[in-house]
């Protein structure tokens, strides 16, 4: 053990001598052949990663501190640095300064420290670095299979890690702060048909998956949906739960505002990997001609178009749609009729969409998510009225939410439904199931359906016509009511006579009187059976 210091004394003794007599060129040569022969007694090697190489961020560095970072809160390690920023979804673990850890790949121990320091000179900044250090006999399984694991580790953990934000365009740039988007849509909550959700999910993942088969049959990793259909039928809530599934940014771009084809070429090489570029509303952003449709564009929109259809379709699939990987473009119209077809051919609209309005598969998704009921004895009408009504799914979502009660909100529903069905003027809906036929003007009996005819004077009443019912009156009638014989002839004729204009003005008044007393009866009988009707509705709702 003497012989040990004392070997150690004299190699310290040694090492000063040279450090103070020793010209520096030749105690540098010294010190490297030195530390060269105590290097083949080791059998560790160590790889230094710095957080900045040449001024750029040392992407090895980044990718070790979210893959150490996973892990720390698995480990036993004295002090570990933990922090939550807005931009991202989970906490962040990190290690202290000088401290060191462990980490297993292939039953093969990696040790990390953690080191950070402060530059010399007068504008001094932090400086970090890990140091890696294993078995010299690995170092081929470090370089070629490890380092390349947690690059791909990493990339995993800041996608799962990060909020989804929104990126729209202003002055012909991406507005720097991007604003966070919390819309909680996914494709669990999303009311839409059932196989055509599936299909799309299915077509998402089968894209993310397929990075190494696109560089394979040498196509660009990007993928390109038109989502088409009325207004109101969920076009963007699909667009926030893609966003949601793929944890991708949104980068809106409104054409109207981009001022030229060079503007749009410079917004797509700025948007980031692994995003969403969206066009609302593609056919009135600008007016494009569809040159298949035989229609010429107006003058003025000639004049006034800043992006042309050539610069949108090299934006599609030209050679700067080649830049960056992992992008999705999606486009969304009304009317898919107005669109050039060039812009709709595979390769830049890859899957058409057609989003309808509310389907009975979408309702039982609706009534599964709000009420919490997969069937109802009720569900069979709202199977026969959804084919007949538009309503878009939106629209019944917010009927369902009026109550938590499913027998009232159901009840509610299909009340709306045929209300709605009435306004659209359905010839085939039983008026039963209307509950507003009660009022007036659906009940209403014009004046103008009744004509009364006009008599001349000194025209017999027997070629009086009426298109009403005929009235039981007659001249001859009220005679004898008076009294008068039937023998009394002459008396009869004479007074016909003397009076004749009288009397068929007299007819033609009680002709009116009875037939307004029809018109009233008619009214009345309306109005009954509209209430009838009604309470038959109620009393059917019921059941």
């Amino acid at each position: 053990m003497n012989s040990v210091w004392a070997l150690l004394a004299s190699i310290a003794l040694i090492r000063t001598t040279l450090y103070n007599y020793l010209p520096e060129k030749l105690r540098l040569y010294i010190s490297a052949r030195f530390e060269e022969w105590t290097r083949r007694f080791n059998t560790d090697e160590t790889m230094v990663f710095k957080d900045y190489q040449s001024s750029k961020m040392n992407q090895l560095f980044q990718a070790a501190n979210l893959y150490l970072g996973e892990s720390l809160p698995t480990i036993s390690i004295p002090r570990v640095t933990v922090e939550k920023t807005e931009n991202v979804r989970n906490l962040t673990f990190s290690m202290e300064k000088n401290t060191e850890m462990i980490d297993v790949y292939e039953n093969i121990p990696m040790k990390w420290k953690y080191f950070s320091d402060y530059s010399q000179g007068m504008s001094k900044h932090e400086i970090r670095w890990y140091e890696l250090s294993f078995h010299k006999e690995y170092k081929s399984l470090v370089t070629k299979c490890y380092l390349p694991y947690i690059l791909e580790r990493a990339n995993k953990i800041k996608e799962r890690n990060r909020v989804v934000q929104l990126h729209t365009a202003a002055h012909d740039f991406w507005t720097p702060k991007p604003v966070i988007i919390q819309h909680p849509m996914t494709f669990e909550t999303l009311a839409m048909d059932g196989n055509l959700k599936k299909e799309l999910v299915e077509d998402l993942d089968r894209f993310m998956n397929s990075k190494d088969y696109y560089q394979q049959i040498g196509k660009v990793w990007k993928r390109g949906y038109l989502l088409y259909g009325p207004p109101g039928t969920g076009k963007s809530s699909l667009i926030a739960a893609m966003a949601n599934h793929l944890n991708f940014d949104i980068y809106n771009l409104n054409l109207s505002a981009v001022s030229s084809d060079f503007v749009l070429q410079n917004l797509l090489l700025s948007t980031a990997n692994r995003s969403i570029l969206v066009i609302e509303d593609i056919d009135c952003s600008i007016k494009f001609q569809n040159r298949e449709s035989g229609i010429e564009q107006p003058i003025k929109y000639q004049q006034q178009n800043k992006v042309t259809l050539s610069g949108l379709l090299n934006f599609f699939d030209g050679i700067l749609s080649c830049c960056g990987e992992g992008k999705i473009l999606v486009a969304t119209t009304n009317y898919k009729d107005r669109i050039d077809p060039a812009l709709l051919r595979a390769g830049r609209m890859d899957m058409h969409i057609y989003l309808t309005y509310c389907t009975f598969s979408a309702f039982k998704q609706l009534a599964l998510r709000y009420l919490e009921i997969s069937d109802h004895s009720l569900f069979h009408h709202i199977q026969k009225l959804l084919p007949k009504v538009k309503v878009s799914p939106a629209e019944v979502a917010g009927e369902l939410m009026k109550t938590r009660d499913p027998k009232a909100s159901i009840e509610g529903l299909i009340k709306h439904l045929e209300e709605k069905l009435i306004a659209d003027g359905n010839s085939e809906v039983s008026p039963k199931h209307h509950s507003s036929l009660s009022q007036t003007s659906n009940c209403q009996v014009h004046e103008s359906s009744i004509s009364l005819p006009l008599a001349c004077n000194g025209a017999s009443m027997d070629n009086v016509k009426s298109s009403g019912p005929k009235p039981d009156v007659s001249v001859k009638s009220k005679l004898t009511a008076d009294g008068e014989g039937d023998n009394n002839f002459e008396k009869t004729d004479s007074v016909r006579d003397r009076s004749s204009g009288h009397n068929i003005l007299q007819v033609i008044q009680d002709m009116e009187k009875e037939l307004l007393s029809y018109k009233e009866a008619i009214i009345a009988l309306q109005k009954k059976s509209c209430g009838t009707l009604n309470k038959l509705a109620e009393i059917k709702a019921t059941i």
